[in-house]
């Protein structure tokens, strides 16, 4: 596959941005912060969901929103897809001949990059991407420098050797589950075995109910005959006995229509009686009776007179109170009159003193702006000389600073030759170990005198010297050298870091120069306005005394103005209160006339009380009278129809007296042929068999129900016994099945590590060769250890990676990081970012020629902000 365009809407520096790549090695050129390492962030973050910060931070600082698009071929299927990414939501794949999305989502966007980019399935973009595909800029050799442990947790990720101990893992669970399967087909197994054990003792009950059901049905027909018999003897009696006690309830309530009925006729005889007493009082009360009612016509015409006189009262005593209320009116603006002809003369004399009060005024408030403008200075006065005291003792301290750090970065001067001399000691004392090594195994082989090659004595050496006093004299050498050199690089190594320690320091002696500069322009600044403010404080105990004084004499005067105001208010009613005393005199006059028309309406009613008491006494005298009338009048009314009442009721009576005779002679008659002794005993022997036969009855119904319960627990049982036999399948088959997962289990357990040596072996072919091939230096052996580090083998020694120079470290992280891509992925696309930071212009040079012999690769690209590799490379990307 290959990236052939990148496009960038409001992503970091990018507001809108589209870049087109070629096959082949690629150079991504720019001043630092034109956004060259934006565009590996935007492709990690699309492709690989690789992004080292927060979106938010990933998105042009204003907007509110970013997006990438991707396109690239697909080794697949060689055509291109588009993948859209953006700090919302969105994330999918399209295909730009078809015009559709494929892939929506990040797990479907996963597994169609798994698919294209040629990755198992489950692979961790992210970790493929940071520890091969795209290192980030400055960290390219980092991990080979780390502890064994660190190079572990990054390569087990990358090569997957932790999904197989994974994988063992989760099937633990597995095996638990097949465990406690097995276990519960065997508790079922038993305790299916335990209820067969009962299965004789049900069969046994099951035949003993059978035969005593049978039984109690024979039973039950001879109770059933005994009883119908009961029955048709006990209705019979039942049928005489209701016959008598219809015929005894017809003659007790013949008794009772006939006690009745006398009663009746008693009540009618007496109020026939109190009907003619009546009528005799309410003939004598009757002509009183009919005076008083004429007596109360009159009353009631004197009562609306009476009211009629009082209300002329009310309006009599209401207008003379408002003849009152409208003198006491006229008085009180008569006084309000004169109190408004006098507000105007004082208004006249008040007018100089309110003129000379606004002046006062204007005065104050100008005097108390400069008072308070001036008491403001004073205070930021002692702030800016708080301020400034900070300042001076910051400026201090930052020139103290400034010194110790011009002093302490004098000595990163020889920065680059003291890593020089590190190096070469570091190469010649793994020189010397290696040849010291050599010679001793060479000591072993000649104790016997003789020259191990020709078997004979070795002719080259002095008289009387020995091969082994020849090698013992090398070991000596070789051994001073060694302690020598080991010398010289513990003092280069001191010297070293002491250098590397002041290039730190180089940084700030610029910053502490601008601080002094920002602190002096400051300081003049503040000390400016200190002048300024320094004038408008001194003026402040002036202004406050003039205030004072203007203030008395404004209190002096005693707010005249708010006088005048209050003055012109009682002035301004002068009017109102004459057309008020108008309209008074008016009202007067008019009530007057109306108290003289309502005290001739009262004139005539001057006798009213007189007749009324006249009246009362006559009603009172004749109210007995009445009352005895009306008492006596309805019952005097009914006596014609009491009688006739009392009539009948005595034509009733003889009628009921027969019927009651009559129904006494039928029920004797009937009572002589029943015999209820003999009743109760048949119907005490009917209710005793049929309590025999229900019981029975019942005991049947039960113990045939525990029959059936019987026979579906027998056919239950033999259920049983034919599911025992799949229980014991399912238990062999569950077995079988946990011992295969046990062994799957153990092998993934051993394959972890097999797996991790087999990638780690061919890794390493691979990368030697991609070593040889960018050095362009076959006598060299670059070797992949097992433990992820990286060894360097030449003239028959191995040097570790800390011990190679900047360059072959450079070397030896590409060709191993490369080799990691061919093997594990069918991705051919590399990116290298800063690769030369902290290199001088030669070794900028050498690497560029070995990123460029590199072969194999579809696309390689180099970010670097100088020119270096713009000669070795076959496309150059400017950026900003």
């Amino acid at each position: 596959m290959h990236i052939s365009r990148l496009e960038l809407e409001n992503i970091k520096s990018h507001a809108s941005s589209t870049f087109e790549f070629a096959k082949g090695t690629t150079a991504i050129t720019g001043e630092n912060g034109a956004g060259k390492t934006t565009i590996i962030e935007a492709i990690a973050w699309a492709l690989f969901d690789l992004l080292e910060y927060k979106k938010e931070d990933f998105v042009r600082r204003g907007e509110k929103k970013g997006w990438v698009k991707v396109t690239f071929e697909s080794g697949l299927d060689e055509r291109e897809y588009t993948v859209y990414r953006d700090t919302g939501a969105g994330y999918y794949v399209t295909d730009p001949r078809l015009q559709t999305r494929i892939a929506e989502k990040k797990e479907e966007v996963f597994r169609f990059l798994w698919q294209h980019l040629g990755l198992e399935p489950g692979t961790d973009l992210r970790s493929l991407f940071r520890q091969a595909i795209g290192v980030p800029q400055g960290t390219f050799t980092a991990i080979f420098l780390e502890g064994a442990t660190e190079r572990k947790v990054a390569f087990d990720r990358l090569l997957k050797v932790e999904e197989y101990r994974q994988a063992a893992e989760k099937l633990r669970e597995t095996s638990r589950y097949l465990d406690s399967q097995v276990t519960g087909v065997r508790e079922g197994i038993a305790r299916a075995e335990g209820e067969l054990a009962r299965s004789e003792i049900v069969a046994t009950d099951n035949k003993a109910l059978a035969a005593n059901n049978r039984e109690l049905a024979a039973e039950i027909e001879i109770l059933t005959s005994d009883l119908a018999k009961l029955r048709s003897s006990v209705a019979a009696l039942d049928e005489r006995e209701r016959s008598i006690v219809g015929l005894k309830t017809v003659f007790e309530r013949s008794s009772s229509e006939l006690e009745r009925s006398q009663l009746v006729f008693r009540q009618l005889e007496q109020s026939v009686e109190n009907a003619a007493a009546a009528a005799a009082k309410a003939a004598a009360a009757k002509p009183l009776a009919d005076r008083h009612v004429e007596i109360l016509g009159h009353l009631r015409e004197f009562e609306r007179e009476r009211i009629e006189r009082d209300r002329l009262r009310n309006e009599l005593a209401a207008t003379d109170a408002a003849i009152v209320n409208v003198r006491a009116d006229s008085k009180r603006l008569v006084e309000g009159l004169t109190a408004a002809e006098n507000a105007h003369s004082e208004i006249a004399k008040l007018r100089p003193k309110a003129v000379e009060q606004d002046g006062i005024e204007v005065e104050v408030r100008h005097l108390r702006e400069a008072v308070a403008a001036a008491r403001a200075a004073k205070a930021q006065i002692t702030s800016l000389d708080d301020k400034l005291t900070r300042m001076r003792d910051g400026y201090k301290a930052t020139s103290e600073l400034l010194k110790e750090s011009e002093a302490r970065s004098v000595a990163a001067t020889g920065l680059v030759k003291l890593e020089e001399q590190n190096t070469k000691l570091l190469y010649d004392i793994a020189a010397s170990r290696a040849a010291l090594e050599r010679d001793e195994r060479f000591q072993q082989e000649i104790k016997s005198g003789l020259c191990p090659i020709l078997s004979e004595k070795c002719l080259n050496l002095k008289e009387g010297e020995t091969l082994e006093s020849f090698v013992s004299g090398q070991f000596v050498e070789l051994r001073s050298r060694i302690a020598s050199l080991e010398t010289d690089l513990v003092t280069v190594g001191t010297s070293l870091r002491a250098a590397r320690d002041a290039a730190g320091h180089l940084t700030t002696v610029e910053t502490h120069r601008r601080r002094i500069a920002e602190l002096t322009e400051e300081g003049k600044r503040l000390n400016a306005e200190k002048i300024e403010l320094d004038k408008l404080a001194d003026a402040l105990e002036k202004s406050e005394s003039d205030l004072a004084a203007a203030e008395a004499r404004l209190a002096k005067l005693d707010d005249p103005r708010t006088r005048i105001k209050f003055l012109e208010v009682d002035a301004g009613r002068e009017r109102e209160i004459c057309e008020s005393l108008s309209k008074i005199e008016s009202n007067l006059e008019r009530l007057e006339n109306d108290r003289n028309i309502t005290v001739e309406k009262l004139e005539s009613y001057r006798n009213l009380d007189t007749q009324w008491t006249a009246f009362s006494a006559e009603r009172d005298s004749t109210a007995d009278a009445h009352r005895t009338y009306i008492a006596n009048e309805a019952e005097s009314a009914a006596l014609a129809e009491r009688r006739e009442q009392l009539d009948k009721a005595n034509a009733e009576l003889a009628l009921i007296t027969q019927r009651s005779a009559d129904a006494e002679t039928q029920l004797t008659s009937a009572s002589a042929s029943y015999n209820g002794e003999l009743h109760l005993s048949q119907r005490a022997e009917l209710l005793q068999a049929e309590r025999r036969h229900a019981q029975s009855a019942a005991t049947l119904e039960a113990s045939k129900h525990r029959e059936e319960q019987l026979a579906a627990e027998l056919k239950r049982f033999a259920e049983i016994r034919r599911s025992l036999a799949a229980e014991f399948k399912e238990k062999e088959r569950l077995e079988k099945v946990a011992e295969a997962t046990a062994f799957i289990r153990d092998t993934l357990k051993e394959a972890a590590p097999r797996v991790a040596r087999n990638y780690v072996f061919h890794v390493s072919l691979e990368a030697n060769l991609l070593f040889r091939e960018i050095t362009g230096n076959a006598e060299r052996t670059l070797r992949w250890c097992e433990d992820y580090a990286i060894m360097l083998e030449e003239d028959g020694y191995a040097r570790p990676f800390q011990s190679l120079s900047g360059g072959e470290q450079m070397a030896a992280a590409l060709s191993v990081r490369l080799a990691l891509l061919k093997q594990l992925t069918d991705i051919r696309i590399a990116f290298f970012d800063e690769p030369t930071t902290n290199m001088d212009t030669e070794r900028r040079e050498n690497l560029a020629m070995q990123i460029s012999r590199i072969t194999h690769f579809d696309q390689l690209f180099v970010i670097s902000h100088d020119e270096t590799f713009d000669s070795y490379v076959d496309n150059v990307v400017s950026v900003g």
